[in-house]
């Protein structure tokens, strides 16, 4: 379509752990923000991640041991107990990256009623209610019910970004 779109696509994974007893029924997901490592209940274990520094650009989905160690380390400092529980398997995903970090909605200029919302780097499951009702809204020339002007992808043209800082 000709629409330049800044997302690149990065592999992130997760594994899952084995059952650990003494678990708390309700687990909120906690996050260590220094680091990124994240772990919520699963089941009678936990889902854990995160993210890989040195994870390239690209579409794998393969899952990789490489960024294990570096994981477990983190876990051993941050969360002791988990670091002794067997893993029981995990996978790989891809988020959608943009510069800095925040989605892009909109409509395109120059291409008629060609309308995105894309690139929410992991915030997408989240966000996609409200971005549902604003591309809804965008369709139906409606103004949304708040302002996705910083969203536009014309922020990307030159002006200094406000990435965000807590990336998990």
């Amino acid at each position: 379509m000709g629409v330049e779109l800044p997302v690149t696509p990065l592999r992130r994974q997760v594994l899952f752990t084995e059952a650990m007893d003494g678990l708390p029924e309700l687990l909120p997901m906690t996050i260590d923000f220094e680091s990124s490592f994240y772990f919520h209940r699963e089941g009678p274990g936990l889902l854990m991640g995160m993210s890989d520094p040195n994870e390239q650009p690209g579409f794998s989905v393969e899952t990789a041991d490489e960024w294990i160690p570096e994981l477990m380390e983190v876990v051993r400092r941050r969360a002791p107990r988990i670091a002794d529980v067997g893993i029981r398997g995990g996978w790989a995903g891809l988020y959608e990256m943009t510069p800095d970090h925040n989605a892009i909605i909109g409509e395109a200029a120059g291409v008629s009623r060609f309308l995105y919302g894309t690139g929410f780097s992991g915030h997408g499951f989240l966000q996609g209610p409200a971005v549902g009702e604003i591309l809804r809204d965008l369709f139906l020339h409606r103004a949304p019910f708040v302002d996705i002007a910083p969203l536009n992808v014309e922020r990307f043209a030159g002006a200094a970004l406000r990435p965000e800082y807590n990336i998990v």
